[in-house]
């Protein structure tokens, strides 16, 4: 549905979904690559990067799991996924990560409280740190956004 929507609204790709179980979002059972969800239109789902290990999926694309994790276990798992998979990388961080003063809302749960707030600070010298190690590329450079594959 709202890869439909967003086609009609003249969008060519998206890169909403995280192709892994979470408690709040995430299609465990999405392709890991690049894959057109609409039949009758260009449209490219470009989903956020996922490491197989064990049979498993393990998010390795960016958010939280960037920002919680020692830049090391990040840093290889995003290496696996370039050499093993031979797939680019998708990542993304949320603007909020980078902020460490960021106002802080009370009554939260403890489970909230964590995944929001930790490694705050740190996350702008871990992002540095990524941006030293690769060249990092546009979508539309890197695949035949809005068309047929």
């Amino acid at each position: 549905m709202a890869h439909a929507i967003l086609a009609e609204e003249g969008y060519r790709y998206s890169s909403s979904i995280y192709p892994i179980k979470h408690d709040h979002y995430g299609i465990p059972d999405a392709p890991r690559s690049a894959y057109q969800p609409l039949a009758d239109r260009d449209f490219l789902e470009i989903p956020i990067s996922t490491m197989m290990l064990g049979g498993r999926r393990l998010p390795c694309g960016g958010g939280g799991y960037f920002r919680l994790l020692p830049f090391a276990a990040s840093n290889w798992m995003m290496e696996r996924v370039r050499a093993h998979d031979a797939m680019p990388l998708i990542f993304y961080f949320h603007p909020w990560e980078i902020d460490p003063d960021q106002p802080r809302i009370e009554g939260l749960g403890a489970k909230t409280r964590f995944r929001h707030y930790t490694n705050l600070s740190r996350m702008k010298m871990k992002l540095e740190r990524l941006l030293q190690k690769g060249r990092w590329d546009r979508f539309d450079s890197r695949f035949a956004v809005g068309k047929a594959l």
